[in-house]
């Protein structure tokens, strides 16, 4: 049966090539799309390395200094007293009145070290310095590289992929010493190749030398945290940058919970420590807020500007999703228009057949494969414009560090759609001519 399906389902596609040609296109061009923005949302959210604990992952990128301005509200009840004169009481209260002096900005790690260790439901956490960029030269050439200071738990936060060599330890961190990870792009860029040889060079950075002890792949994400093109021990940063006592530094957390129901608390812990945090009697603050959050939470209030993270993630969410949902309605009801008047042409193909025995079932199972044979074509077109891009846009780094992913997971994903759209494309023209009489079609 289903071998006769398809033989008929290729032999109708061949019938009308240029309705065909016009349906093929409208299914490979969104399905392509929707590869490709499923692509990007798995390379910007998805649990890929360094970050395949995403899920468990609280980011504290900044800390909010702040004063809070109040107004003076005065309220006078009026009391009778026993000889009949009036007696006036007033009161007066301290309310906020909207407005407040803040400031906000990355940490010291002199805050950092004294006040967030040691919280529960952590597994484990880093404290990292991405602000900086070190220009290196090698043979005339100048390579401008991002830098990234780490502890030495930074590599288990997060899990890089060492191509060569390993990771600087706590030893190198505790004694300051002249060690760097770089990526593969580095590892090209300064020394010409990339290979296990370069384990062990030497790189002149700014007045200093390091000695490379590990090449790491370059990520998939464009996130401050993990994409730096060298990692040195922080111990190594500017000496006033790493002596500095005041709240604000050049310095960020990242805590890895326990289990990702573990977020929560970590964040609470956070906001108590806050609200609880004593500032010195001179600051001209009063007042911190650390603003900790998911890395989709953390995404959506950089990108919105907005530091509220739900209303955040709602104002970038709400709008995407339901565009989304057009840009699938639009194709989804141009192809069932179109499959609706194929279908209806095939009215006499559909009595001869019912006269001869055959069940409306029949009718509708036919039809629906026949869209599926059709959606399939057009989806593995589109699945192979859509690889063709993401190649083009790695290869030339037109987005930046973030690298469009062809994996197994996405793979699927698009199978998935695949058939939804040939099913929802589909079945209600087929369910439509499945029910149609014989007499009523023969007429």
């Amino acid at each position: 049966m289903i071998k006769n399906y398809l033989t008929l389902a290729l032999k109708v596609l061949r019938r009308k090539p240029f309705y065909t040609f016009i349906s093929l296109f409208g299914i490979s061009f969104t399905l392509m799309i929707l590869m490709l923005i499923t692509s990007m949302g798995d390379a910007l959210f998805g649990a890929n390395r360094p970050m395949s604990d995403v899920n468990r992952m609280v980011f504290l990128p900044m800390l909010e200094r702040y004063t809070e301005f109040y107004d003076t509200l005065y309220a006078v009840d009026t009391i009778v007293m026993d000889d009949g004169t009036l007696r006036y009481d007033s009161t007066e209260t301290l309310e906020p009145n909207g407005s407040m002096n803040n400031s906000n900005g990355q940490m010291s790690f002199s805050f950092l070290d004294k006040n967030l260790r040691g919280l529960s439901d952590v597994e484990s956490y880093t404290f990292v310095s991405n602000s900086s960029f070190t220009d290196a030269y090698l043979d005339g050439r100048k390579v401008t590289m991002s830098t990234s200071y780490v502890d030495a738990s930074y590599w288990e936060v997060f899990d890089f992929r060492f191509l060569h060599g390993l990771p600087f330890g706590v030893d190198d961190v505790a004694e300051a010493n002249k060690v760097a990870v770089i990526t593969e792009r580095i590892a090209d860029s300064y020394f010409g190749e990339m290979n296990p040889g370069i384990i062990g060079r030497e790189m002149i950075l700014g007045n200093e030398t390091f000695r490379v002890v590990g090449i790491v792949e370059r990520p998939l994400k464009d996130d401050d945290t993990i994409a730096g093109d060298i990692f040195l021990p922080l111990t190594t940063i500017d000496a006033r940058q790493y002596a500095n006592t005041e709240t604000y530094g050049p310095f960020q957390a990242v805590f890895k919970a326990t289990s990702a129901a573990k977020r929560e608390s970590i964040k609470q812990q956070l906001t108590f420590l806050a609200e609880n945090f004593v500032i010195p009697p001179d600051a001209d603050y009063e007042h911190i807020r650390l603003y900790a959050g998911t890395a989709t939470e953390n995404f959506a209030a950089n990108l919105m500007q907005e530091s509220d993270a739900s209303k955040a993630k709602l104002l970038l969410f709400v709008p995407l999703i339901t565009l989304l949902v057009l840009f699938l309605a639009l194709p989804l009801i141009n192809l069932i228009n179109l499959n609706v008047s194929r279908v209806f042409e095939r009215k006499s193909e559909i009595a001869v057949r019912k006269a001869f025995g055959a069940e409306s079932r029949d009718i509708l199972y036919q039809f629906i494969f026949e869209n599926l044979v059709l959606t399939f074509i057009g989806g593995f077109i589109g699945l192979v414009l859509a690889y063709l891009i993401i190649q083009y846009v790695n290869a030339n780094d037109l987005i930046g560090i973030v690298r469009l992913s062809f994996s197994g997971k996405i793979f699927f994903y698009f199978i998935l759609v695949i058939l939804l759209f040939g099913l929802l494309s589909g079945i209600l023209p087929a369910y439509r001519m499945s029910r149609t009489t014989i007499a009523t079609a023969l007429r």
